[in-house]
């Protein structure tokens, strides 16, 4: 009787959860229709709800949790809110609670999340518009929203003089981030789900019993040596000017750039913990790698040339005798 009441307490514990996360998610889901700027940040946490209960409870909570906010959202607005809900915010949190409990590699975790993240984001613009047959104008659509928001708002400003001042410009830059975008999705996915990884490494170190007794690994970012030649290749497909061709080396370029970019903050971040740097040098940091791209791309650099140098390697203290 005792064991059956401790676990009629367990499996109470395990709802209420379960249903808190689910009120919370549906919060920050709904925070992107009522905060522009805002709320898309705040709706980028979704999922961690979710894998918060994944890891204190298991399988079992998380499915009800998912159950539970896809009626939320189905009943009063439409199914098809459900699914897009399922399809953006559901399944990145389902791999990432699973690696996370698992304790995988930090760059295979990302790297896969960002991967249903992104797959995610391509199938929510198709189920929203429709498109089923035609994936590409669906990506098209989406385009075009967002850069007839940004005509708006700069007519808003005052940096348009009169209707149709920008609308050469506007037409070459549709094309051109209508064949980046694979590579420019993934990027915006990959930001995310590091973010996520950083997030859920930092809960674990500081509470680890209340998180199931998750595996806690260090945030060491380090590619395999060979995918350095998807990057030169990926230069060299550029390079041709051959358009399909082109495009795929524009994508390769922008997906390597920003794995190699990962790698160049996990050599900052050791570099700064080894020479016991002060934090508002870090915070200095963080600053130039917003607002200045040369920095951004001298850190993707400092992770690419990390296969042949291993600046990490090289600032370790080496013993008595050896250069």
């Amino acid at each position: 009787m005792v064991e059956l009441g401790v676990r009629g307490k367990r499996w109470l514990g395990a709802t209420a959860e379960a249903v808190f996360a689910s009120v919370a998610a549906v919060g920050l889901f709904a925070s992107g229709s009522f905060f522009p700027v805002l709320g898309i940040g705040l709706s980028l946490l979704c999922p961690l709800p979710f894998v918060a209960v994944r890891l204190r409870h298991g399988r079992t909570t998380l499915a009800l949790a998912l159950a539970i906010t896809t009626l939320m959202l189905a009943v009063p607005l439409s199914f098809q809110q459900g699914v897009i809900f399922l399809l953006e915010f559901g399944a990145p949190a389902v791999v990432l609670g699973e690696s996370l409990r698992r304790g995988a590699r930090a760059e295979a975790v990302v790297v896969g999340v960002a991967a249903v993240l992104a797959v995610g984001g391509v199938a929510v613009l198709v189920v929203a518009s429709g498109e089923w047959e035609h994936p590409v104008r669906a990506i098209g659509q989406h385009l075009d929203a967002l850069l007839a928001d940004m005509e708006a708002l700069t007519a808003r400003v005052g940096i348009v003089e009169g209707p149709g001042g920008l609308e050469m410009p506007t037409r070459q830059l549709r094309s051109a981030l209508l064949v980046a975008f694979p590579g420019l999705l993934f990027v915006g996915s990959l930001l995310t789900a590091a973010g996520y990884v950083l997030v859920f490494q930092a809960m674990v170190r500081r509470w680890p019993a209340q998180l199931g007794a998750t595996p806690s690994t260090a945030f060491r970012w380090e590619m395999p040596e060979l995918l350095v030649w998807g990057f030169i290749g990926s230069g060299l497909g550029y390079l041709t000017g051959i358009p399909w061709l082109k495009a795929v080396g524009v994508n390769g370029l922008i997906i390597f750039l920003s794995l190699y970019f990962l790698q160049g903050l996990s050599i900052v971040a050791f570099l700064f913990r080894r020479f016991q740097l002060p934090r508002s040098l870090a915070t200095l940091s963080v600053i130039l790698l917003v607002f200045q791209p040369f920095f951004t791309l001298l850190v993707a650099g400092l992770g690419l040339f990390d296969v042949w140098f291993g600046f990490r390697r090289l600032s370790l203290p080496k013993p008595p005798g050896q250069t």
